[in-house]
């Protein structure tokens, strides 16, 4: 578990920090501060000259995402624009609460949010090797297969069924 310290003795997780009215980029300081200059809680990434200091350590991408998810307030732009000026590996936490929040909001929000022609496919060949289809993919199949795995998920692991005609899921509570 990641929690946030301001340099100014505060120990506070982000959430806290948020919660308290400190602006992002102080929250994101302390971050810094406290895992990559005082490599607390076993974080030693800058102990390893590492390639842009761990950049793309996922521990730092974590707490980054946290802070753009706290202080984006669900807010698609907001979220996104913090996470990408948050994050060490900028485009981590931006993907994650991008994908989660359009995945969350539909394509008809998004569309409102983004009121100009926008893609449905991918070329994930750009910077990944191996994918079927020659590395095209579009969002309404990878739509599908998102519900695939969730389908999984609930019926696998949450002895839950899929009801409505894959439209939902009821999941028991014990």
């Amino acid at each position: 578990r990641y929690q946030v310290e301001m340099a100014a003795g505060y120990d506070m997780s982000s959430r806290a920090l948020y919660e308290n009215g400190v602006k992002w980029e102080s929250c994101r300081d302390s971050l810094y501060q406290r895992y990559q200059v005082e490599m607390a809680a076993g974080y030693d990434m800058s102990s390893r000259a590492l390639y842009c200091n761990g950049c793309f350590a996922a521990g730092i991408n974590f707490g980054a995402s946290l802070i753009s998810l706290f202080y984006g307030e669900g807010d698609f732009k907001e979220t996104i624009k913090i996470a990408v000026l948050a994050g060490w590996d900028s485009d981590n936490p931006a993907a994650t609460w991008g994908g989660l929040l359009g995945f969350i909001y539909g394509k008809d929000r998004l569309l409102e949010i983004f009121p100009h022609p926008l893609s449905n496919q991918y070329y994930i060949h750009r910077t990944r090797k191996g994918f079927e289809n020659g590395g095209m993919d579009d969002f309404t199949s990878m739509a599908q297969k998102g519900i695939a795995i969730i389908d999984k998920v609930v019926v696998k692991e949450l002895n839950g069924t899929v009801i409505d005609n894959g439209r939902g899921w009821l999941i028991p509570v014990d």
